[in-house]
Parts: C-alpha cells; sequence; structure tokens
C-alpha cells in the first residue's frame, strides 16, 4: 500500500531498497514454491507475481539512482512507480525479455503478452468474486491450475535472475534533463502520445536525419505538435 509520506529520494536511499527488494523477491520465491509444491497453486501464482513485481521494483530503484533526485516531479514518479503494480511487473518482464537474444519486437511483443495475462489473473488469484454468466461465485482455487502456476514460478525465477545479474554488472547511468522530462511526464500525456501515428512518423523522420535520443524527440514533438495543435504529418 503507498504511503502519502515523501521521503528524501537519495541514491544511497534507492541503493538499498533496491536491495531490500531483492531479498524479499528472492523470499517470495522460495515461499512460492513451497506452496506450488504442496498444491496451493493460487497463492502459489499470487506470491511469483508478487516476486516479480519486487525485481521490478528493485530494478527501477538501481536504475534511478543517478536522476536528478533534486527534482520533486522526478521522486514523486519514481515513488508512484514504484507502488504500481503493472508498472513493476511491466518493469521486471520488459528488462528480461529485452536481455534475451533474438528479435528485440518479438522479445517486447512475447513481454506485453505476458503482462496482459498477469495483470488479469493477479486479483483472481487472490480473492473470491462475483461472476456473470452464468451469474456465480468464483475462487482462486476455480482459476489456477497447477501449470499455471508452474508457470508463473519459472517467469518469476528467469526474472529474478535478471534483475539480480542486472543489479551485480551494471553501473547506474546518469540522466539527462530530458530523460528526467519524459520520465516525470504525465502518463496519460505520454500515452496518449505514444498511441499517435503522427508522433511515430516525426520519431522515425527525426532517425532518418540523425536523431535518434527517444526523449528528445518526445520533447520536441510535444513542444511543436501537441502544444501547437499542428500535426507532423500534415506537413510533409
Amino acid at each position: 500500500m503507498g504511503s502519502s509520506h515523501m521521503p528524501k529520494m537519495t541514491a544511497e536511499l534507492l541503493r538499498s531498497y533496491s536491495e531490500a527488494a531483492l531479498r524479499n523477491a528472492d523470499e517470495l520465491f522460495v515461499e512460492a514454491s513451497l506452496l506450488h509444491d504442496n498444491e496451493h497453486n493460487a497463492r502459489a501464482y499470487f506470491l511469483a507475481i508478487a516476486c516479480i513485481e519486487e525485481a521490478g521494483k528493485a530494478l527501477l530503484c538501481f536504475d534511478a539512482q543517478k536522476r536528478n533526485l533534486s527534482d520533486p516531479a522526478v521522486c514523486t514518479k519514481l515513488k508512484a512507480k514504484t507502488e504500481n503494480h503493472e508498472m513493476k511487473i511491466t518493469c521486471a518482464l520488459s528488462m528480461w525479455a529485452l536481455s534475451s537474444s533474438g528479435s528485440r519486437e518479438t522479445a517486447l511483443e512475447a513481454a506485453l503478452d505476458l503482462i496482459f495475462h498477469l495483470k488479469q489473473g493477479r486479483e483472481p488469484s487472490m480473492y473470491s468474486d462475483l461472476r456473470t454468466d452464468p451469474d456465480r461465485v468464483q475462487t482462486p482455487r476455480d482459476v489456477v491450475r497447477s501449470k499455471a502456476a508452474f508457470d508463473c514460478l519459472r517467469l518469476a525465477e528467469n526474472c529474478l535472475a535478471y534483475a539480480h545479474r542486472h543489479v551485480s554488472e551494471k553501473i547506474p547511468v546518469k540522466t539527462t534533463s530530458a530523460h528526467d522530462r519524459v520520465f516525470s511526464m504525465k502518463s496519460k500525456n505520454f500515452q496518449e502520445m505514444m498511441s499517435d501515428e503522427d508522433f511515430w512518423w516525426y520519431y522515425i523522420s527525426g532517425l532518418e536525419t540523425g536523431r535518434e535520443d527517444f526523449a528528445e524527440a518526445v520533447l520536441g514533438y510535444e513542444r511543436d505538435h501537441v502544444k501547437t495543435g499542428k500535426p507532423f504529418y500534415s506537413k510533409q
């Protein structure tokens, strides 16, 4: 449960938070495995997802150590991400998927599919509910089978192994002001831009002229097209 209290974000605090999240993820994986071994599949599934979330939190905090932590917007957004189930799952799965060999596009498609299914399965694996067509009571035992729990455990194991490698082998990268501004954008505004075909024409055009920085492209499109109301593509 998130708290309204905002601690003073420092690199040291984020490093400690990342380490604590990884330790908790290790414990959650062991507990989920024990539950599965004893045929408590629904709870095993739920704790495996919690393990993935903690791995995602560890990655978010580790990589944020060199952001502009004196910027309140950056700190507020970072805290919100570490408290959001979907954000943590997305971080863990997408970073693990992109670390594997093969096509980045294929890896992202697979990660998005997994994110959707885990998001849909998280609540039903813990709580009873009322369903329709036909009207009935649904319990976690009804919806989580042994194979689903096993597959989720293997996924958690992979995400956790990647998170351990990442924090032990990588060095947090100093972000630019553009990266921090995009990071702290309102989620609604960012998602609207990402779903707008006109932005992607703008981004592709920039790639063709040597402008490769994604954050700079987001801010440029926001400045020149979102705020002015003039689409990029109509100029071509």
